[in-house]
């Protein structure tokens, strides 16, 4: 995943303050978004959403697919609570767990969809 630069807002985690990032995953073009932990060294603190190409689930521009179990459980539902995404209520397989659906609320928080990307969906 290329780096998501555009940030959109702040989330209070149970391990700290972050920054939210979203870009695009350079394979499929679906949403990526990333925490950065805040501090006088900032570093990643996770990646929220998950790139479901390989199983070929198709989002719209403005949704991505949410990466909610393991290490991320703890950040479903402060992630949430910032007000900038909404659960769509679809779930996806994703190996041996389900991925929930999540829209991005606001459109200029959506980042632009790639040509090359925009293809590939075309394609399938």
């Amino acid at each position: 995943m290329s780096f998501p630069n555009q940030h959109i807002g702040v989330v209070r985690t149970p391990f700290g303050q972050a920054d939210i990032f979203i870009g695009r995953y350079p394979t499929g073009g679906a949403i990526a978004i990333q925490l950065i932990a805040r501090g006088s060294l900032p570093e990643p603190l996770g990646t929220f959403s998950t790139n479901l190409i390989a199983y070929d689930v198709t989002v719209a521009d403005d949704e991505f697919c949410v990466k909610g179990w393991s290490e991320n459980e703890p950040l479903v539902a402060p992630m949430l609570a910032t007000g900038l995404f909404e659960d769509t209520g679809r779930r996806v397989p994703a190996g041996f767990e389900s991925s929930p659906i999540w829209r991005v609320k606001n459109a200029m928080h959506v980042p632009p969809v790639r040509q090359r990307a925009k293809r590939i969906a075309a394609a399938t």
